[in-house]
């Protein structure tokens, strides 16, 4: 079997491991897990603008494979931060647990979650995200990669303080004590 073939199952064998991971995740907790129409009817730019980057470094990635313009160790490195994503997703999935949503709102019964790894860091979902537009990157191993993880990490930037202002006017000064306690998306590993 040839190197992009064997490359390409692999990517797709890890695209469909953290869709399935997370969506099985969050279904099984019970959150609601909505259809792409009411996605769409949403009206969540920011939504959009990270999965249109996700989808353009993904089709970026498949097309330096099929075309052999991947630099070998490059890709190779690029399944690190794509398996690192996977876990991510999955623990962050689990400890949120019935309050996921893709949107950048929050439920009438949502709870502030601040135990697992949202201890560690406030949005591991969206650094999930930026290891797995890492991993697109250094498959592609070419510039356009590099403007798609840019334009990737300026929408969830983006993402991220719309969902801090939601968080804020839903809860207050309880948010902002967690805040100031928890950092945005590096986890801070206590010392003992």
């Amino acid at each position: 079997m040839k190197t992009n073939t064997i490359l390409f199952i692999a990517l797709v064998i890890c695209m469909l491991l953290n869709n399935y991971i997370g969506l099985y995740i969050s279904g099984k907790h019970g959150s609601k897990i909505p259809w792409w129409p009411n996605i769409i009817k949403s009206r969540d730019y920011t939504f959009y603008f990270i999965y249109i980057f996700y989808i353009a470094l993904l089709v970026n990635a498949i097309a330096s494979i099929f075309e052999e313009e991947y630099i070998f160790p490059l890709a190779l490195l690029g399944f690190i931060p794509i398996l690192l994503s996977t876990y991510i997703n999955f623990v962050a999935r689990r400890d949120l647990a019935r309050y996921w949503t893709p949107f950048a709102s929050t439920g009438k019964e949502q709870k502030l979650v601040k135990t697992g790894i949202y201890a560690k860091a406030r949005h591991p979902i969206y650094l999930s995200g930026l290891f797995l537009s890492l991993g697109f990157t250094l498959i592609a191993g070419n510039l356009y990669g590099l403007l798609f993880f840019i334009l990737s990490l300026v929408a969830i930037v983006i993402r991220i303080k719309k969902e801090e202002r939601e968080l804020i006017k839903r809860f207050g000064e309880e948010y902002k004590q967690y805040a100031k306690e928890t950092p945005l998306l590096i986890p801070k590993w206590k010392e003992k």
